[in-house]
C-alpha cells in the first residue's frame, strides 16, 4: 500500500514538474544567423564540432527537404547557460521501408509523422545540446525538456507534432540524462557506434596494420591488391566542388538502398562542408579507368575521426571490394587527422570489426502521446531487434 501510495505522488510530481516553467528566458530561432554568435560560441566552443556556427550555416543553407531546423539559446540573467539543435522533420512511410519489404504499398503511402529531433538526422552523435560548465547537467537536460514542449506546442498551427527524439547518446550521456524519464520519455538501445580505439600511436596507415594480427592485416592487403589489379585507384581530393554531381549520385545509390532514410541531403551539402571544415573534413573517391565509382569522407571532431558519408557503385561493388577499401580510407583520413579513435558509425557492423573496432551501446530518449508512434520509432532507429556485432579481436595482443 504505501509503495502505491508513493507511486501515485511521484506520478503527481511529475506530471507538475512537466508543467512548471523552469524560470529561464529562451531565444528560438528558425535559422543560426539570427542569434547572438558570441551567446552561441560561448556556449558550444569545446563541443561537438556539428554544434558549430559554421556546420550549422552549411546545414542551414542545405537542409534536407523534409527537415527545418530550430536553435534555441537559454539565458539566466542575462547571461547564456545552454544551447540546443532541434529539427522538425515529415518523415513518411515510404522513407522507413523498402516497398517489397514488410509493408504493403498501401500503407507505406498512407504513413506519416512529424518529429521533433533533439539533435540532427544526418549526423551520428549527441550533437542537439551544449550545456555551460556553471549549469547543473540535470537542470540542463531539464531546459531540454521544456523546450521540446514548447516548440511542439507553438509549432500546432503547422500540424501536430506526434512524438520527440533525443538523439544519440552513449552510455554517460545516458546516465546523465535520466532526468528524462521524469517528463515520460522512455530509452531505447539503438544499433552501436563501431569505434576503432588504435592501440598504439600511427603515424601511417602502415603503422596501423603493423599493430594487427596477420590474419586481418592479411585480409586488408589483399583488398588493397585486388583493386590495383583491376586498376581501381584511390585519391584524397579537397575542392569537391567540381565532383560534388557525381559524389551526389553515388550517396544516393546507398540512400536508396537502406531501410531507414528520415532525411536526404540535397546536391551542394558535401562541397559546402568541405570548404566550411577546411583541415577538419577529408574526402577520397575512388576510380576504375578515371570513372568516380566511390568515395567517402571524414571529419574530425575534438579528438575523434567520425567515418560521415560514403557512397558507391552498387554493380560494380559486387564485383570488386569498393566498400571495404572505403571504409579502410576512413582509418587513412583519422591517421593523417592525427585522431587515435576513429567511429565508424552505425550499421555493417561486420567488415568494420575486421578493422578492429568495437560496438559501443548508442540510445535514443522517445516521447510519445500515441501507442501507434511506437511502431515508427522502431522503425525509425531499427531498434527491436538492433544489430549484434561480432566479437572480434583484429589487433595483436600487446606486450607487457
Amino acid at each position: 500500500m504505501k509503495d502505491t501510495i508513493r507511486v501515485l505522488k511521484d506520478k503527481k510530481l511529475r506530471h507538475k514538474e512537466r508543467y512548471t516553467p523552469l524560470g529561464y528566458q529562451y531565444v528560438i530561432a528558425d535559422n543560426i544567423n539570427f542569434l547572438k554568435k558570441d551567446d552561441w560560441n560561448e556556449i558550444t566552443k569545446n563541443k561537438s564540432v556539428f554544434m558549430s556556427i559554421a556546420y550549422l550555416q552549411v546545414l542551414d543553407a542545405f537542409s534536407p527537404e523534409n527537415t527545418e531546423q530550430r536553435y534555441t539559446l537559454a539565458y539566466h540573467d542575462g547571461k547564456p547557460i545552454a544551447a540546443f539543435v532541434f529539427q522538425l522533420a515529415v518523415i513518411g512511410g515510404e522513407q522507413l521501408v523498402l516497398p517489397d519489404k514488410k509493408l504493403k504499398e498501401k500503407v507505406v503511402k498512407r504513413y506519416q509523422e512529424r518529429v521533433l529531433v533533439c539533435g540532427n538526422l544526418v549526423s551520428n552523435g549527441l550533437h542537439g545540446i551544449a550545456i555551460s560548465d556553471e549549469l547543473s547537467v540535470e537542470q540542463g537536460w531539464r531546459i531540454a525538456a521544456e523546450l521540446m514542449y514548447r516548440i511542439r506546442r507553438g509549432e500546432k498551427i503547422n500540424g501536430s507534432v506526434n512524438f520527440a527524439l533525443v538523439k544519440d547518446l552513449n552510455e554517460a550521456e545516458l546516465e546523465a540524462s535520466m532526468v528524462m524519464e521524469r517528463y515520460s520519455y522512455r530509452k531505447i538501445q539503438t544499433d552501436p557506434d563501431m569505434v576503432l580505439h588504435l592501440t598504439k600511436r600511427c603515424d601511417s596507415f602502415e603503422d596501423y596494420l603493423q599493430l594487427l594480427t596477420s590474419k586481418y592485416r592479411n585480409r586488408i592487403r589483399k583488398v588493397i591488391k585486388t583493386l590495383q589489379q583491376a586498376n581501381i585507384t584511390d585519391q584524397q581530393i579537397v575542392d569537391l566542388a567540381p565532383y560534388e554531381a557525381i559524389i551526389h549520385r553515388l550517396y544516393l545509390q546507398v540512400e536508396e538502398r537502406a531501410e531507414v532514410r528520415p532525411a536526404t541531403l540535397p546536391e551542394g551539402y558535401f562541397s559546402a562542408l568541405a570548404k566550411a571544415f577546411g583541415e577538419r573534413f577529408c574526402c577520397s573517391i575512388i576510380k576504375q579507368d578515371n570513372e568516380i565509382v566511390g568515395f567517402v569522407t571524414t571529419i574530425k571532431d575534438g579528438d575523434i575521426a567520425k567515418g560521415y558519408y560514403v557512397g558507391f557503385d552498387a554493380q560494380i561493388n559486387q564485383k570488386f571490394p569498393i566498400y571495404f577499401r572505403l571504409l579502410q580510407l576512413v582509418v587513412e583520413h583519422g591517421i593523417s587527422m592525427g585522431c587515435q579513435v576513429i567511429s565508424f558509425g552505425r550499421t555493417a557492423s561486420e567488415p568494420k570489426t575486421g578493422l578492429g573496432a568495437k560496438p559501443f551501446s548508442t540510445f535514443v530518449w522517445a516521447r510519445h502521446r500515441l501507442p501507434s508512434v511506437n511502431f515508427i520509432v522502431r522503425k525509425l532507429f531499427r531498434v527491436i531487434p538492433y544489430e549484434e556485432a561480432p566479437d572480434r579481436n583484429a589487433f595483436k595482443k600487446q606486450e607487457g
